[in-house]
């Protein structure tokens, strides 16, 4: 993609706001089409056509990424490249020390994504530490790591340009040697249009701004300093490893020394989705990414950190085991964190009440206890921002064409002509009536129940069908009294006869009843299936499209194998930005907040760094 192109553009968001994107409509019909269309689509062909099978046998080698060693200087003090323009290392000067960032789940609205972006590439961040208030200092990342869908809704290249390349553009176009590097991995939404946009942009070209961007496949392995590795995977659309990344990943463990240790980033938390839905639905219990762990077990390397995105919020399990002694080994300590607060819609916290998660492993009879250790937001606001389904009908403008068109259908085929002096109760029995002789109203009324149960979380069997058909019928209900309303208004209200102008006053009453008590309903039943019962997370607050909570991490691996987790957040994004000082190597927008003002815009850690020590066997 050219960079003229991508300044254009992004000239024109600094020039007028109303450019820039605004957060995604998950509830207009034109999205639920489009995106329905898609998922459909590369869920069926990405079962007959792997693009990775494809990029495996076009792009061989099972090799690493060395960052444990410092890059390759002439004489002349200049960085030595390849061939294809990427530096090469040193292998006499090893890195004592390195920092990486990771972020996932961005490339939505602009405010979100940008203001993770501004101070994602900040040269150096300053904390007070959340526990004693010393001040804690960061550095940006010699490495970025994007964590799996990278744009939405769906990938295609005006998306990833308008929603990805232009923010990070102007965020960081530019940068001085030697050159931060940038690898990804893809999430669903990358799968959307079968990886081609995400190789284009990801594993085809030398740059991403100001990041070279090496990365040849879909996944990928980093050697990083003092025995640390961090592996990417690419699991397609069904939580799948595919058999040339299991080589690949076999390849990559036999050169792992033992004692090494993991950073294993995949784009989703599969230990969350096993625990909320490995009873209901097997398919979550049937990941290969044991069988990746255990190629590594092999070698007797740990994987220490987990990492995944795909849930939209910061939530961190934490197991720590024993020694012989009975005293906690913090060395060998297990994290596995989600942080897919890079820029999409927030993800609820409380949909899992469960303060643990288990993992089963071969050589322990008893399964790992993790225990749940931060939320970001907190539970109890998570549960508070759900009531903003109250109001679903006003954030979801467009949705109510939806059961303005099904209540329209269903009143059609039903709807009685009374006398003009008769009384509402008159409308509902002619109307009752007319149900028993019309057989097409017992066929809208299963077209609405059966397509508000496909709506349904899928997850439950009894879930599904008692809440989808209550809430089916919930929109039958109301549909008929809406319906008995519209024709008792206008032909005794308006005085008007049973003519062509009160069937279309009529219609319109409905459809202006079903777009408005239509959304009511739906605004209800998400706020009661989520606070209530646990379920359809994902759309009770896709509906809500919160933009703030967002969150990244820095990585820090230190001279003495110790590495630390600075896990960064910020309760509210940035709406207001100015232009930035003109400098070469600068952000184009900066910041409009309060000066010497505290701002729940500005970033701060969500909790105390998390570390975890050098390895004690060595």
């Amino acid at each position: 993609m050219k960079t003229s192109k991508i300044r254009q553009l992004a000239d024109k968001m600094i020039a007028r706001p109303s450019a820039r994107p605004r957060m995604v409509e998950w509830f207009n019909p034109k999205q639920l089409i489009v995106t329905g269309t898609k998922t459909v689509l590369s869920t069926i062909f990405g079962l007959y056509s792997d693009f990775r099978l494809i990029e495996a046998f076009s792009r061989q080698g099972n090799h690493f990424f060395d960052y444990s060693k410092h890059f390759l200087r002439d004489d002349k003090g200049e960085y030595v490249t390849d061939k294809n323009g990427f530096y090469m290392h040193d292998p006499l000067e090893p890195r004592e020390e390195l920092w990486l960032d990771y972020v996932s789940d961005l490339g939505d609205g602009f405010d979100s994504t940008y203001t993770v972006a501004y101070y994602l590439t900040r040269p150096e961040l300053a904390f007070n530490h959340p526990e004693n208030g010393s001040s804690v200092a960061t550095k940006r990342g010699d490495i970025l790591v994007f964590g799996g869908d990278q744009v939405y809704p769906t990938a295609n290249r005006d998306e990833y340009l308008n929603r990805l390349i232009t923010p990070y553009y102007i965020a960081q176009g530019y940068t001085t040697a030697p050159h931060p590097q940038v690898f990804a991995v893809p999430g669903n939404h990358d799968w959307y249009d079968g990886l081609i946009s995400f190789s284009r942009i990801f594993t085809s070209r030398k740059w991403f701004n100001g990041w070279h961007a090496p990365q040849q496949k879909s996944y990928f392995a980093l050697k990083l300093p003092q025995g640390w590795w961090l592996l990417g995977t690419d699991v397609q659309l069904n939580s799948d490893i595919d058999g040339q990344q299991v080589e690949f990943f076999k390849s990559i463990a036999e050169q792992m020394l033992p004692g090494d240790r993991v950073i294993l980033c995949n784009a989703e938390p599969y230990w969350v989705s096993a625990h909320k839905y490995g009873k209901l639905d097997p398919v979550y219990n049937e990941n290969n990414l044991a069988f990746l762990e255990s190629i590594l077990n092999e070698r007797e390397v740990n994987v220490q950190v987990y990492l995944a995105g795909d849930l939209h919020h910061y939530r961190r399990f934490e197991y720590i085991p024993k020694q012989a002694d009975g005293k906690e080994d913090h060395s060998r300590k297990v994290e596995k964190i989600t942080a897919g607060g890079g820029g999409a819609f927030l993800h609820p916290t409380h949909d899992m009440k469960d303060q643990a998660v288990y993992e089963h492993k071969d050589k322990h009879p008893e399964p790992l206890e993790f225990k749940r250790k931060k939320d970001f937001p907190d539970m109890a606001a998570s549960r508070r921002l759900t009531w903003g389904n109250l109001l679903f009908a006003w954030k979801n403008p467009m949705f109510g064409i939806v059961t303005a068109i099904l209540y329209l259908l269903a009143c059609n085929s039903v709807l009685s002509a009374p006398p003009r002096a008769a009384s509402y109760r008159d409308v509902l029995h002619a109307s009752i009536a007319k149900i028993s002789v019309t057989p097409s109203a017992f066929i809208w009324m299963f077209i609405i129940i059966g397509a508000f149960w496909l709506f349904t979380d899928t997850h439950s069997r009894i879930y599904k069908w008692v809440a989808g058909c209550l809430h089916g019928l919930c929109h039958v209900a109301a549909a008929f009294f809406i319906g008995c309303g519209a024709v008792y208004l206008v032909s005794t209200g308006f005085h008007l006869n049973w003519s062509l102008w009160a069937i279309v006053l009529t219609g319109l009453l409905i459809a202006y009843g079903g777009w408005i008590i239509g959304s009511v309903i739906m605004g209800l039943y998400l706020l009661l299936s989520l606070n209530g019962f646990g379920r359809h997370s994902g759309e009770a607050f896709s509906s809500l499209q919160i933009d703030n909570w967002k969150n990244f991490m820095r990585i820090h691996i230190d001279a003495s194998g110790s590495l630390t987790i600075y896990p960064i957040g910020f309760e509210q994004v940035v709406r207001k930005w100015k232009r930035a000082p003109q400098t070469e190597y600068g952000p184009l927008l900066e910041p409009d907040l309060p000066a010497n003002k505290p701002s729940k815009a500005r970033p701060q850690l969500i909790e105390a760094p998390v570390v975890i020590p050098a390895n004690s066997k060595l």
